[in-house]
């Protein structure tokens, strides 16, 4: 076999190739963004809101979960009687974007003479 020395060298670079890329993949921080939930109450002028939290999960059916758990929390805890399955959650690529998002929200419904209700840990 005289091509044995040039298959195990090709052999070698595929595989070095191969842990390369797993190696490269595995230094990337699996992606997030950050979550925070809203539910307004024009009857009683109130905003029930979370603060933005990062959710390690990227897809909308973690949103909605997360939405539902929010949804569950300002029911019991506020004697609200809201649609668990509503999109109360708004979903942010970044922190920086959720922040800034979240306090223009808090500052438009404090001008509507709101009450911001924080739900805190749900």
């Amino acid at each position: 076999m005289k091509y044995a020395p040039i298959l195990r060298w090709l052999g070698g670079v595929h595989l070095g190739g191969m842990m390369a890329v797993a190696v490269t993949a595995g230094a990337y921080a699996a992606p997030t963004q950050s979550v925070w939930c809203s539910i307004s109450d024009p009857s009683s002028e109130q905003l029930f809101i979370s603060n933005p939290y990062p959710l390690p999960m990227t897809s909308r059916m973690a949103v909605y979960a997360y939405g539902g758990r929010f949804a569950r929390t300002v029911n019991l805890r506020f004697g609200m009687h809201v649609v668990l399955e509503g999109a109360y959650c708004h979903a942010f690529p970044s922190p920086h974007r959720a922040a800034a998002a979240h306090a223009d929200l808090i500052a438009h419904m404090a001008e509507r003479n709101f009450r911001i209700v924080s739900v805190g840990i749900f």
